[in-house]
């Protein structure tokens, strides 16, 4: 008795793939498109962001108390954390 395998792997298959989850996209998609020319990476970046524009926030918590400051780049973790001021650059990691 010779069992054909073919069939039953294809159809196997096509059961997992129909019980796999529905991958969401995360929105507004990482590296940009937010509200106001904003940029953000990383955990809890620009958080508090309310208004401001023209931010870029790259690293954990990197711009977190900004809402309404504008043209801020802050690139590392914890970088320009309590800053709510505009026009400010910082690069590095800040202690926590």
């Amino acid at each position: 008795m010779k069992i054909k395998t073919a069939p039953i792997l294809i159809t196997l298959t096509l059961a997992c793939i129909g019980l796999l989850p529905k991958a969401h996209a995360v929105s507004p998609a990482p590296g940009g498109g937010y509200p106001g020319g904003n940029t953000t990476e990383g955990q809890n970046a620009l958080f508090s962001l309310t208004s401001g524009g023209y931010n870029t926030a790259v690293g954990f918590l990197s711009l977190r108390s900004n809402t309404t400051g504008s043209f801020n780049t802050a690139t590392g973790a914890g970088t320009l954390l309590a800053n709510t001021a505009d026009q400010n650059t910082a690069t590095g990691a800040a202690p926590f």
